[in-house]
This record gives structure tokens, sequence and C-alpha cells, in this order.
């Protein structure tokens, strides 16, 4: 019997989402972008360490008050003092959003044990505070895979971490640099999760990568309290020359096409048997 030659079928339906990932004609509008730092504490957080400081990174346009806001525990208005870390986020070509920028709000006292409410506008951020404090550091996070998908005008790089953090801030070179017991300097992009990005695509506007460009990275992490990681080595990213999409974690709409196609030559190749 005469086998087939093992071959890849690419249907119509795989063609167009092919086709979407080099030549993106009108994006969607991005009001909610995954893996940004939001709010630490988050909303609802208990066990928080009397040390813990407010962090915000919050991407849109609903967070103009960010400079009154105002934290309230059991014993009254706390006394904050600000600081700012400069992202590299810019909303789109022309606009700087102030609330991409890393805000973070320290406490001038410990907090007392018991409920905290954020105040002015933000009813819905609060957390219990616990009677103890942080000041173990986390660890450095560390890189488990590096994706890249490049189109004409537009490059971008997706690093994959070995266990999610609160807060990794992602430094490029050339920069001016985090001042990490001051809180201040610059910063490429500061995330939540496992997954950063850096570059310019899809709801991305944090560098403005193309295909060919190259640049070096370094990670490192804060905890809620305000402790530092230390930093990583410096890490290069080539962004590819050509339109392609090479991610460590594909889409999940790909990944359905070729299962489904896969399926069904698997099924013809069985009846012609």
């Amino acid at each position: 019997m005469k086998r087939d030659v093992p071959r890849l079928l690419v249907g119509p339906g795989l063609v167009v989402v092919l086709a979407l990932a080099c030549d993106r004609q009108s994006p969607p509008y991005c009001d909610n972008l995954e893996g940004l730092a939001r709010r630490l504490p988050e909303p609802g957080a208990t066990e928080v360490p009397a040390n813990a400081r407010l962090w915000s990174n919050l991407p849109g346009l609903d967070f103009e008050d960010i400079e009154t806001l105002e934290l309230v525990g059991p014993n009254g208005p706390v006394e904050l003092m600000r600081s700012i870390v400069d992202t590299n986020f810019v909303w789109n070509d022309y606009r700087k959003v102030p609330g991409l920028d890393l805000w973070i709000f320290t406490p001038v006292e410990p907090l007392a044990p018991g409920l905290h409410e954020v105040v002015g506008g933000h009813s819905d951020w609060s957390f219990t505070v616990a009677d103890a404090v942080d000041d173990e550091p986390p660890p450095i996070p560390e890189v488990e895979s590096i994706g890249y998908t490049s189109e004409r005008d537009e490059g971008e790089a997706s690093i994959a971490l070995t266990m999610p953090q609160p807060l990794v801030v992602l430094e490029q070179e050339g920069q001016a640099g985090l001042d990490p017991l001051l809180l201040s300097g610059e910063i490429g992009e500061v995330w939540s999760g496992d997954w950063l990005r850096l570059g310019r695509g899809l709801c991305l506007n944090n560098w403005a990568a193309q295909a060919g460009s190259h640049t070096r990275v370094r990670l490192s992490a804060f905890d809620v309290a305000g402790n530092h990681s230390g930093f990583g080595e410096w890490i290069d990213l080539d962004v590819p020359d050509a339109c392609s999409v090479s991610s460590s974690r594909p889409p999940p709409l790909l990944l359905l096409l070729l299962a489904l196609f896969g399926r069904r030559r698997k099924a013809r190749h069985t009846s012609r048997e």
C-alpha cells in the first residue's frame, strides 16, 4: 500500500490568520492591555504586609485623578509619599498617558492592621493589612523563552518567564535606568505575571522596533513592599529581518485551526486506507 508523504496542508482559514499576522490594517481599540501592572496590593487582597506600598500602572484613560490618590485605614487618612518611574509606553505615536508610568505611593508610617481603602473615585480598591512586615526580596525573573513577531514597520519581542511575579521591571539598554532605592529613573516597561512584551505592534507601543531591530534588556522585580530582586544579566533581542511570526506561545486561534486541519487530513487518509 502506498503511503502519502507527510506535508503541511494550509486551508483558507489558516491563510487568513497568517496573513493578518503580517498585515494588520485595522488594530482593535485597546482599552485593556493584558499583562501591564495594574494595582498593587490587588483589590480585595488579604494578609498585605504592614510595609506595603501602593503601585499603579493602569493602562487606560480612566485614571486621570491618580495625582489625588488617597488612602484611608482603620485609624483614618494615611500620609503618602509619591514616586514616579517613567516608562516608554505611549498610547499612540503622539500621546503619553500619565497613568501608564509606574506610580508608587509609600506610606510615611507602617500601615495599621485592618481594612484600607483608596478613595477619590476608586471605591473598588481596598485590601486588608496584617500585623507583619515583608523584608525578603523576590527572586530575579528568569526567562523561559523568547518569541518574535515582525512586520514591515513593526516588530515585537515576547518574553516568557519561568514563574509569574507581581511587578517585573524591564530595562532597555541606553536609557537612564532605574534607581531601586529612590524608586526613580526610566524603564522600558513594568509587567505583572509571566509574560512581557517589548516593541511596537498590536496594542503595544514601548519600543519603536521594526524588522531587523536589535536591543538589549535586563529584568528585575519588586514585591508589594518595595523589596528589589537585584538585576539580571543583559539579554539580546533581535527582531527577524522579514515578516514572520515566531512566538513561544502561538495564538490560541492559530493552534485551533492547525488542530482542525490536522484532524481533517487524518480522517481523509484513514478513509482511503
